[in-house]
């Protein structure tokens, strides 16, 4: 954590100068002719002030400040040679930081940018599930397990949503089917367990059911 917070500091100091730095420039140009202006120098500035947003941005995502963190990718898209990558991180932080609403707007752009890319759909789906519409997310993995059958995680994820909103028999189905094609996976325990706890509560997630039902309709 000390390291963490003392490369973060020289961050913001770096950052600090660089500030002070276009503020001069600008000052200067005020001061001065305008014929001794630098071609593109402005440009200049803008795209390393957003690099340093970027390098901003990476030290809150370290210390697990991922709304701060989100925050900071976005001005560092000012810079073109990282906007797809800034964006493609404030996505990532604002799921982690439980902002689902920016986080399914920003993945669903991310997939029109790039439709065949796995994770993004994959991201996109559990996505969907926690922000409520798990009718949608589980279509989505439905379509995700045909497209990708030897990935277990489609299919895990897939249980976990079922479990979540209380289809205990078809998480139970399911489960079967993982253990019968994934023996060794990980998660087949846990799988388990919270069936269980669901049949043995089944009251247990009756509010999640209402409210799906609501969103569904």
């Amino acid at each position: 954590m000390t390291n963490i917070n003392t490369s973060f500091k020289k961050v913001f100091f770096s950052f600090i100068c660089l500030m002070a730095f276009g503020v001069l420039s600008v000052t200067t140009g005020c001061q001065t002719s305008n014929a001794f202006k630098v071609p593109g120098e402005s440009s200049i500035i803008t795209k390393n002030i957003a690099s340093e947003y970027f390098t901003i941005a990476e030290g809150y995502a370290d210390l697990k400040k991922y709304d701060k963190a989100a925050e900071y990718y976005k001005y560092a898209m000012k810079n073109k040679s990282l906007r797809l990558s800034a964006y493609y991180k404030m996505a990532r932080c604002y799921a982690l930081a439980k902002d689902y609403k920016n986080a399914l707007e920003a993945y669903e752009k991310l997939l029109k940018l790039d439709p065949d890319n796995k994770e993004i759909k994959l991201s996109l789906a559990y996505i969907q599930g926690m922000s409520g519409n798990t009718e949608k997310a589980l279509n989505s993995y439905e379509v995700l397990m045909q497209e990708f059958p030897e990935d277990s995680s489609v299919l895990v994820n897939y249980i976990n949503v079922l479990i979540y909103i209380g289809r205990v028999e078809d998480a139970e189905k399911y489960l079967k089917i993982l253990i019968e094609k994934f023996p060794d996976c990980s998660e087949i325990k846990t799988l388990s367990d919270s069936i269980n706890s669901q049949i043995d509560n089944p009251d247990s997630n009756l509010g999640k059911k209402e409210e799906n039902q609501e969103k569904s309709n």
